[in-house]
């Protein structure tokens, strides 16, 4: 089954690794700098911009205007 096989493959659900990859293209798209936050989070289907800054910060330990002054800095 699918979820034995994501399981085994990266450590984590099926829902931990779909939210883990969704936070990778957040990252990505912060990077780059086209879109507000606003769109990023309606791009990857979040339900709120409250909700995407929640999650990013849980997973990633910075809220994404951290993650992107951080971006900055290393430029």
């Amino acid at each position: 089954m699918l979820r034995c096989s994501v399981k085994e493959k990266t450590g984590r659900s099926v829902m931990e690794y779909y939210k883990i990859t969704k936070l990778e293209k957040a990252k990505e798209l912060i990077r780059e700098g086209d879109y507000t936050f606003t769109q990023i989070a309606a791009i990857l289907n979040y339900s709120s911009l409250h909700y995407f800054s929640k999650i990013f910060k849980r997973y990633l330990g910075m809220t994404p205007t951290e993650y992107s002054s951080s971006v900055k800095l290393r430029l």
